[in-house]
């Protein structure tokens, strides 16, 4: 397979966290960012920008930006942005690029019909209420509670990040969510699923999947805004749940449907032992997993994503002896960066923008980010736990 003279990135809201000439491993490659207004940029804060040409331009005119800058050469369009799948696998067919992208890719990206889908299959989800519209309905919050337990979690049916997720635990909290999103469409209902959290990830090539890592969360992904640091830390191939973690991917895409793409599903072990799917995305995932996964098992999962889009092949995964984790460190209103912990293990510590002079924001955001790895586990997991409980803005 050859490398197309261009490629074409989509750029919405998710950055990319990774060079796109290098993932692609040829430095002289023409590549082209579109990225909508208004989306942020389109490389996250710690990625160089060497030799990419990016351009703003709206989502409704791409088609016609990469015909004229195509100019007759080949080309090829990719994206691990989230809210530009959609318009990746559209472009794609209209321009006559072979079909990368799952044929049933809201299955990937809308999440009551992924439950729906995985629940036919028999795969494990959280119990669920679909809100065709948001109306505020006393009554109808104390059904929730007594259908789904407490707390329960409220979810926009199409979203990434976590964002609009918010966990409420009383009928007042619901009917006060109620008047905030009055009048909205799509949002859904889900039970509250207790257990710890993990990860799985693969890369996909039509129907069959390739098995790349397992992580397990240090905690619950909400409520980085409120000062809760997020992170993870990759499993030892040899841990028990490692097989039965990429059964349940192999099941997952079974479902949903295969493409070329990576895979990254989302679930929680609970207190019975079963394992139960939160999320899935049909792209590389964000914060620091991709990174992980390439010190872990030599494949880096965004890379990885861009290179099956445009039909190269990515890395093989092999296990390269280290183990490895991640953690974000949010700074909130009026702190700033102080000092960094004392590692024993490897690191790569950026201390971003937002906490490097006094946060003016009202919430919380990520002021640190921190990459870890070791040989030894067990200085890994120390390490681990350090920089999560360290004092790192003021």
């Amino acid at each position: 397979m050859s490398t197309p003279a261009v490629v074409f990135l989509l750029h919405r809201q998710q950055p990319l966290t990774v060079d796109p000439a290098a993932a692609l491993e040829r430095p002289d490659a023409e590549v082209v960012v579109l990225s909508a207004p208004g989306g942020g940029g389109p490389f996250r804060e710690d990625v160089p920008e060497t030799g990419v040409d990016v351009r703003e331009v709206a989502p409704q005119d791409w088609e016609t930006v990469i015909r004229q800058l195509a100019g007759g050469r080949t080309f090829d369009i990719a994206t691990n942005d989230e809210y530009a799948l959609l318009d990746c696998q559209r472009l794609r067919n209209s321009l006559g690029l072979p079909s990368r992208h799952p044929s049933t890719l809201i299955g990937y990206l809308d999440k009551v019909v992924m439950k729906r889908r995985l629940s036919a299959a028999d795969v494990s989800t959280a119990r669920f209420t679909e809100l065709a519209t948001v109306v505020v309905d006393p009554a109808a919050a104390r059904r929730l509670l007594g259908d789904l337990g407490t707390p329960v979690v409220v979810k926009p049916r199409q979203e990434a990040n976590s964002r609009g997720v918010d966990v409420l635990r009383t009928a007042d909290d619901i009917v006060a969510w109620q008047h905030r999103r009055a009048g909205e469409p799509g949002w859904h209902v889900e039970e509250f699923l207790a257990g710890e959290q993990y990860h799985v990830n693969a890369l996909v090539r039509g129907g069959e999947l390739t098995p790349v890592q397992v992580g397990r969360y240090l905690g619950p992904l909400l409520d980085l805004p409120r000062g809760r640091r997020l992170g993870a830390v990759s499993l030892p191939a040899d841990d028990p749940l490692v097989p039965a973690a990429h059964a349940l991917n192999e099941r997952v895409v079974a479902a949903l449907g295969g493409g070329d793409f990576v895979v990254h599903t989302e679930f929680v072990r609970r207190a019975d032992g079963r394992l139960t799917v939160v999320e899935v995305a049909a792209r590389a995932p964000g914060a620091l997993v991709s990174e992980v996964s390439a010190l872990t098992c030599g494949v880096q999962l965004e890379q990885a994503n861009l290179r099956l889009q445009v039909g190269l092949e990515p890395a093989t995964p092999k296990a390269t002896g280290l183990h490895a984790g991640w953690v974000w460190v949010p700074v909130m209103p009026g702190e700033t960066f102080t000092r960094q912990p004392p590692l024993t293990s490897e690191a790569r510590i950026h201390i971003r923008s937002a906490a490097r002079t006094p946060y003016p924001g009202r919430t919380g955001t990520i002021g640190a980010s921190v990459l870890l790895w070791n040989a030894d586990r067990d200085l890994l997991e120390r390490d681990i736990q350090q920089a999560g409980a360290w004092r790192w803005t003021s």
